[in-house]
Parts: C-alpha cells; sequence; structure tokens
C-alpha cells in the first residue's frame, strides 16, 4: 500500500514539475515571440504613414494645379480671349484712363 501511495506522488510530483517545464516553455516562447509582433505593428504603422504622407502630398499638388488653373481661368488675358470668342464685346466697355501731369485747382 505504501508502494501505492509513493508511487501516485512520485506520479503527481511529475506531473507538477511537467507542468511547471510547459509553463515555462510558454512563456519563453511568448517573451521571444512578442518583440517580433512589435516590430511587425511598428513595420505596419509606418507603412500606413508613408502611405498617407504620400496621399496627402498628391492632393496638396491636386489643390495646387486647381489654384494655378483658377488663377489662369481669372486672368484678364483669358478673360479678353473669352470675350473675343463668345462676342460679348469685352473690348468696347469704357475703361478709365489716368490723367497725366497737374492738376491746377
Amino acid at each position: 500500500m505504501t508502494d501505492n501511495v509513493q508511487n501516485e506522488t512520485i506520479g503527481s510530483e511529475k506531473q507538477g514539475v511537467m507542468g511547471l517545464v510547459f509553463l515555462l516553455v510558454l512563456m519563453i516562447t511568448i517573451a521571444s515571440m512578442c518583440p517580433v509582433y512589435m516590430q511587425n505593428s511598428v513595420d505596419h504603422l509606418y507603412g500606413s504613414y508613408f502611405g498617407l504622407k504620400k496621399k496627402a502630398e498628391l492632393l496638396n499638388r491636386e489643390i495646387l494645379l486647381k489654384d494655378y488653373e483658377i488663377n489662369k481661368l481669372m486672368s484678364l488675358n483669358h478673360l479678353a480671349k473669352f470675350a473675343e470668342q463668345t462676342n460679348l464685346g469685352l473690348n468696347s466697355v469704357p475703361v478709365k484712363v489716368m490723367i497725366m501731369g497737374e492738376s491746377h485747382e
């Protein structure tokens, strides 16, 4: 009877030790995988950051091109050409002329 109790005690001690070894191996595995996971996360975030930065630069370029186009369309030269094409008579509108010389008042 003591042999059975002694065998059970040895068997449960082996299970306890094996459990601790398994837990230790599991913790070491998780600890060694954590930096890899963190590096992958950082790489993903940097990829997203640079992708968004490139998209923002393209949108800013589009804004500048639209501003250039607006300025071009608003120029008098373009308006004069447009008026000639559509027969609006832009040149027939009276234009103020600055008087040269001194005023004798």
